[in-house]
């Protein structure tokens, strides 16, 4: 299906407890998509090098711009290295990461500027500092994902957390990995859900201080008993993966239960957390206020649970409502499902 135009379906089906509406919007413009956010009445996709602006009012297509190359209005991409570009708001602006580069863009995609970069990170502006995340060095030398306070020019470096998750020819590879959200930051806090085994979530003011942790006792979700198999297929059978079959199996360990926290968005003075927990095809999202206080929860649709990946979540919440962008396989055509809380 190509061209621009928007077909709506409107879905009536019987929905899970908590659930309030579901609306499906096609998007046949988009074939590999890799973020995913709506924000001042737009929606805005990430393809490889390129974005997508619909308007989310009617879902027609405002503009496309972007690709792979080194000029002011292109981004350092490579298709082979496993990691996808990065997309956030500030300010009101886009910020497009790229390898060793930050472009800067109106709501509309019109070009502003850029500031070149000489750390490897994915970068959120964070009160006039900026904080990284990306490879970390850790004890004895391992790099581990990290989250790192940079200031003067990027030469001056703060690392606030360390996890457990180790890159580069790791000693052990434990799934399914702890994620962390693409954008952190909000109001000049930073928030990170912390921990592999307890629902957990360190708010660190704009110094990388931490300021308080929300905990919560949160049942566990326990990994099926088919896990470990259909997972080392995954890796057996993965472009990205496949030559180091045999190392990863060596290295390869399996979890009793999922994490607690899939993914966090920090959005109008809310937490949306998204679990492990499904209602058939759904996925729990909690809404809490900053202070970790239940003030809601929903089930949303998204793509199937990847074994291993970098790559975002394909949701976003705008205005209350969590928007998913979900693959149709039968009809190969991506939607975009709104769901809304209770």
């Amino acid at each position: 299906m190509k061209g621009t135009f928007m077909f709506l379906v409107i879905l009536i089906v019987i929905l899970p407890l908590g659930v309030t509406s579901a609306e499906l919007f096609e998007l046949p413009d988009v074939t590999r998509p890799s973020m995913f956010i709506v924000d001042h009445n737009r929606v805005y996709i990430l393809e490889e090098a390129t974005v997508y602006i619909y308007s989310l009012k009617d879902f027609k297509l405002i503009k496309k711009f972007g690709r792979a190359g080194e000029g002011p209005k292109e981004f350092k991409y490579d298709p082979n290295d496993g990691r996808p570009l990065s997309m956030s708001f500030f300010k009101g602006q886009l910020i497009v990461n790229s390898t060793n580069k930050m472009s800067f863009f109106d709501k509309d995609g019109n070009y502003i500027k850029e500031n070149k970069v000489t750390v490897d990170r994915l970068l959120f502006p964070v009160n006039g500092k900026f904080l990284g995340i990306g490879p970390t060095a850790g004890e004895k030398n391992r790099q581990y994902i990290g989250f790192t306070i940079y200031k003067n020019n990027y030469k001056s470096a703060n690392v606030i957390f360390l996890s457990d998750f180790e890159m580069n020819n790791p000693t052990k590879l434990i799934l399914p990995i702890t994620s962390f959200t693409y954008n952190p930051v909000y109001k000049n806090r930073i928030y990170i859900n912390s921990n592999s085994d307890d629902f957990k979530i360190i708010v660190f003011d704009d110094n990388g201080k931490r300021e308080y942790v929300i905990e919560k006792d949160y049942p566990k979700v326990k990994i099926p008993g088919n896990f470990r198999e259909s997972a080392l297929e995954f890796f057996r059978t993965n472009p990205r993966f496949k030559n180091a079959f045999e190392y990863i199996k060596k290295v390869f360990q399996i979890r009793e239960n999922f994490p607690p926290i899939r993914d966090i968005q920090v959005k109008s003075d809310r937490i949306y957390v998204l679990t492990f927990k499904r209602e058939g095809d759904l996925w729990e999202c909690l809404k809490l206020d900053l202070k970790g206080n239940e003030k809601g929860k929903t089930f949303v649709a998204l793509d199937e649970y990847e074994h291993f990946t970098f790559y975002p979540i394909l949701y976003s919440v705008y205005n209350g409502k969590v928007y998913s962008l979900v693959e149709d396989q039968d009809e190969e055509v991506w939607k975009v499902h709104v769901t809304e809380f209770k």
